[in-house]
């Protein structure tokens, strides 16, 4: 069975070492070994709602890359919205901040949003990062390719060699959430992978975009250097990470209310 979302917080906590002010931390006794009165209090904690900030690395240029949750303690049903990949793709910011702001998780669920995991191309307004890299052909899959330098798509000069990668595979890693948005411009649709059909089904009805298959241009038979690729192959048996491409220009309403409200609903926690 996935580790509670509890469980992940603590890991994150000592691994990381990034909770502001974290205290020692003593595990829970077992449900086989703890008292009447230890397991009411166990069962309280894990259903109480709990707001938490991390930083889960920091960029080539030095600036955080954080992660914000919102929800149960103990959460068996977890969604992580990631709102930027590419620093000139910037509507996916304002439906994170709009889920962060607006959305009371379901009981037992919860969300993490990551605002963006390339904070200096955001300043930028640069798809690639501070070397370079385009973040979403950087990951290690057997599609990695070191071609293109210099150009908005190159993979870097090896496999997660950009700090911004390692952080979120770290971090993907420890949560293993049940979904994962990772939002684009300007491609206009859902991004179709076959693993959970019904989830891009929901997706597509609630954001109103068409299903569609998003090439990055690998060989035949090899996995997708992306952050979608990657998570899929190594980490699909946990759940389902998808690509939604906003189109070029978006309205107030549909990146904020439309978009954070329907991913909400997709995932099934609002």
């Amino acid at each position: 069975m996935r580790r509670s979302l509890g469980q992940a917080l603590l890991a994150l906590a000592a691994t990381l070492a990034v909770v502001a002010g974290a205290a020692p931390v003593v595990a829970a006794p077992s449900a086989s070994t703890a008292t009447p009165a230890v397991r009411v209090a166990n069962e309280a904690a894990a259903a109480a709602y709990v707001e938490r900030t991390i930083t889960l690395g920091t960029s080539v240029r030095g600036r955080p890359i954080r992660a914000f949750y919102r929800g149960a303690a103990g959460a068996e049903h977890v969604l992580v919205v990631l709102g930027q990949m590419h620093g000139d793709e910037k509507a996916g910011a304002s439906t994170v901040g709009w889920i962060r702001r607006n959305v009371r998780p379901l009981p037992g669920t919860g969300f993490w949003i990551v605002p963006t995991m390339n904070p200096d191309g955001n300043a930028r307004s640069t798809r690639v990062n501070a070397r370079g890299v385009d973040l979403n052909r950087n990951w290690p899959t057997s599609g990695w390719t070191s071609a293109g330098r210099g150009s908005r798509y190159w993979g870097g000069p090896r496999p997660a060699s950009e700090p911004e990668t390692r952080a979120l595979m770290r971090f993907l890693t420890d949560v293993k959430p049940d979904y994962i948005a990772s939002i684009h411009q300007p491609l206009y649709g859902i991004g179709r992978n076959g693993i959970d059909v019904a989830w891009e089904r929901r997706l597509s009805s609630y954001l109103r975009l068409p299903r569609k298959y998003f090439g990055v241009g690998n060989p035949s038979g090899t996995v997708s250097p992306t952050m979608t690729g990657w998570y899929n192959r190594k980490l699909g048996r946990n759940g389902v990470a998808t690509t939604i491409e906003y189109g070029a220009r978006t309205t107030a309403y549909f990146r904020n209310t439309g978009a954070g409200r329907g991913i909400s609903r997709a995932a099934r926690i609002l």
